[in-house]
């Protein structure tokens, strides 16, 4: 068993989050036994959107606050999770076992001769975005 709030908070320790979209399958029935399977509400979904507040990252927490088994089975835990510097984190599944991926941007000077401008340009949305936080 494993608590997903922890492993959201191990797998991202080392990034600045900028969003998230997770859900657990049957949130209710990570916690019990006596629930209906196909239980598809919004209820099993969280979207940490962009420039959230404070109280928006608690609730997030509070709604990932629950013990999934993570082992052989079907998957119980999906999502993205949005981070600066061109990393995102999603989540992985075969054949019964659940992770998180780490995927970092690629950096394309390794296959365009001037991506300055394009940085540049990224940086400075990048920037404007923080700047109404």
């Amino acid at each position: 068993m494993k608590n997903a709030k922890q492993e959201f908070l191990e797998v991202t320790e080392n990034y600045k989050v900028i969003a998230a979209v997770i859900s657990l399958e049957n949130k209710s029935s990570l916690s019990s036994d006596d629930s209906d399977d196909s239980d598809d509400s919004d209820d099993n979904v969280f979207r940490l959107k962009p420039l959230y507040t404070k109280q928006n990252y608690e609730d997030f927490l509070k709604f990932l606050d629950h013990e999934y088994d993570n082992g052989y089975g079907g998957q119980k835990l999906f999502g993205i999770i949005y981070c600066e510097n061109g990393v995102w984190i999603d989540r992985g599944e075969y054949d019964g076992s659940e992770w998180w991926n780490i995927n970092i941007y690629p950096d394309m000077k390794d296959h365009f001769e001037d991506v300055t401008v394009l940085k540049y340009e990224r940086f400075k949305k990048l920037t404007n975005l923080n700047r109404k936080i």
